[in-house]
């Protein structure tokens, strides 16, 4: 499997062709000089070596010389094992040359490193769909450095530059099969980007009955569908038609707030992060309260709002509040700021 290039449907199928040729062409091969060696050493009364020797330069018409008893019935055998051995040894070079101009033992080669890839990776995102949407969100992850698989049905799609080298798979992304060769049980997230609603329904219909507990994003292309899309399991679903026209009658409407958030979102252009981290059970934040705590004398970093198990986002917490396990915290703050209270909230 790689960019440009279908994953093929069936993993002992067609994906083995290639190996199958390569393995008749060897054997074909091997069992003719075998049985010349064998011949050669019963008529000739010729060692192994000499008579391996003997069957391999006479069945590439070297010719070098002779060994052992050259007589009527070693001539005659010489004369039947070239005919015959000849015509099969051509056979052999051709297949095996066809086999490497046509390139399908690379591609299978490939796909066998590919597939290796594919079955160790673990904590990934799958992205379905490798549309204008899934190559925005895909890109995403990648420039976070996050490791994921996409799934895309067209084999034209997936040939930028910037995807070069990434796992592309493609095949029909509401397949089980296909799915789970792309590692959902080990996933830790999917996003749907196909075209259609249907298709992003039953997507999400197909991983949550595969796995119930794996987030899944879904694209709701038109208004009204995000129903359907909750009721098959998506946790979170994104219309880009809303959101578009949010922002833009937010940046007439308070662009201090859009410009505020676009400084939050491209963490690239300034060292400036929003993360939720969650308490652990084993955290010293458990039992403290937020004055206590001091998190931003500690960490560096500050709390936004806070979500206690079983309640709603609370923006702005007062110092009286305690902090649970199972708690999250929305923080803002640098990367190493982040990184401090998350081995905080960890434990």
């Amino acid at each position: 499997m790689r960019a440009g290039t279908p994953f093929p449907e069936k993993r002992n199928g067609r994906q083995a062709v290639p190996l199958r040729r390569l393995q008749y062409t060897l054997a074909l091969l091997v069992a003719v000089i075998v049985c010349g060696g064998l011949g050669y050493h019963q008529l000739a009364h010729l060692n192994a070596l000499d008579s391996l020797y003997m069957a391999v330069t006479t069945l590439f018409t070297v010719g070098f010389r002779e060994l052992g008893d050259v007589n009527a019935r070693t001539k005659l055998f010489t004369i039947f094992y070239l005919v015959i051995g000849l015509g099969v040894a051509s056979y052999a070079v051709s297949n095996l040359t066809a086999l490497l101009l046509e390139g399908d033992l690379k591609g299978y080669i490939m796909e066998r490193r590919m597939q290796k890839r594919l079955d160790d990776l673990k904590d990934h995102i799958i992205v379905c769909g490798f549309g204008k949407m899934g190559f925005q969100a895909a890109w995403e992850l990648k420039k976070a450095g996050i490791p994921f698989v996409i799934i895309e049905q067209d084999e034209t799609k997936g040939r930028s530059p910037r995807f070069a080298g990434e796992m592309i798979l493609y095949g029909n992304a509401m397949e089980e099969m296909v799915l789970e060769r792309a590692g959902v049980r080990r996933a830790r997230g999917l996003i749907t980007a196909l075209t259609t609603d249907a298709d992003n329904v039953l997507v999400t219909l197909t991983v949550k009955q595969m796995r119930p507990d794996i987030p899944v994003v879904a694209r709701s292309a038109k208004l009204g569908t995000e129903r359907q899309l909750k009721a098959a399991g998506a946790d979170h679903i994104v219309s880009p038609y809303e959101i578009g026209g949010r922002r833009m009658a937010g940046l007439l409407l308070k662009p201090e707030m859009m410009n505020f958030f676009d400084i939050v979102l491209q963490q690239e252009q300034l060292e400036l992060g929003l993360e939720r981290i969650a308490i652990a059970t084993g955290s010293p934040l458990v039992g403290q309260t937020l004055r206590e705590a001091r998190l931003r004398h500690a960490t560096g970093s500050l709390l936004v709002g806070l979500v206690h198990p079983g309640s709603g986002l609370r923006f702005n917490p007062s110092g009286e509040e305690r902090f649970q396990k199972g708690d999250e915290l929305l923080v803002m703050g640098p990367p190493d700021a982040l990184e401090t209270l998350t081995r905080l909230a960890r434990g």
